[in-house]
């Protein structure tokens, strides 16, 4: 019997690679993470990015406040009170309408001239 050597198929080939990568990041992965030294430098680099935030937060605030511009908080607390001026609007506009009378519409001139005979 006459055999054909098996297609080259690169689907499979990828497949094959990317799955005995993934182990291989994996395993190096968990024993890099299971190390005291590892969450001892993640905590050192979690405190590190929170005092930059904070400083950068204390530097920009100093900036816009140099520029005469508002800054987030401030802006946030005017857009509060913007939309609690809004809902007080809205309240007195809904008093005014139940209030105001049903027939709105204008009242008709007397009729005062009289007919041609």
């Amino acid at each position: 019997m006459d055999r054909k050597p098996p297609a080259f198929d690169p689907t499979a080939t990828w497949q094959d690679f990317v799955k005995r990568w993934e182990q291989e990041v994996n395993e190096w992965s968990g024993k890099l993470t299971e190390t005291e030294q590892f969450g001892s430098i993640m905590g050192q680099a979690t405190k590190v990015q929170i005092l930059a935030q904070k400083s950068f937060n204390e530097h920009m605030e100093k900036v816009l406040r140099s520029l005469n511009l508002p800054t987030r908080e401030q802006v946030d607390a005017l857009g509060s009170r913007l939309a609690d001026i809004e809902a007080q609007i809205e309240a007195l506009r809904l008093a005014l309408s139940a209030a105001a009378p049903t027939d709105t519409a204008r009242p008709k001139p007397p009729r005062t001239r009289k007919p041609t005979a």
